[in-house]
């Protein structure tokens, strides 16, 4: 499929694509011809869109995305490999929950201090591990 449709079926947009095709994520075939070098995307290329759209909802950052692209190429991508990587993430999603609940405590009890009239000592948000 040419660019176009791949955009639609993987709800990219073209500047997403020619980036993930220059980091190498995406290798479209391309025509040899004077008269055809368009992109020819694959079934392939769609699901690995959906996996590359998954990781980023888990929080894994493009240049993560593409170091485990390569990994994974160059055949180093083993079970222990993918747990390390799957435990790492889960630590650095608890810390960032923690810190929500954080934000979260802080912004009720301000949000009460002020309807409360603003009596009272005023809300401090945490200054350590925040």
């Amino acid at each position: 499929m040419l660019i176009a449709e791949f955009c639609r079926q993987a709800d990219l947009t073209r500047d997403a694509v020619r980036l993930y095709v220059k980091l190498g994520l995406f290798s479209p075939n391309v025509g040899h011809s004077a008269s055809n070098r368009y992109q020819q995307f694959s079934d392939a290329d769609l699901d690995r869109a959906a996996v590359i759209r998954t990781a980023q909802q888990l929080g894994f950052t493009l240049k993560q995305i593409v170091t485990f692209n390569r990994e994974y190429a160059a055949g180093a991508m083993d079970r222990g490999r993918k747990l390390a990587i799957m435990r790492d993430q889960l630590e650095a999603v608890d810390l960032k929950a923690e810190r929500i609940r954080a934000m979260r405590k802080y912004l009720r009890a301000k949000i009460a201090w002020l309807e409360g009239g603003e009596r009272g000592a005023e809300p401090v948000f945490c200054r350590s591990r925040c």
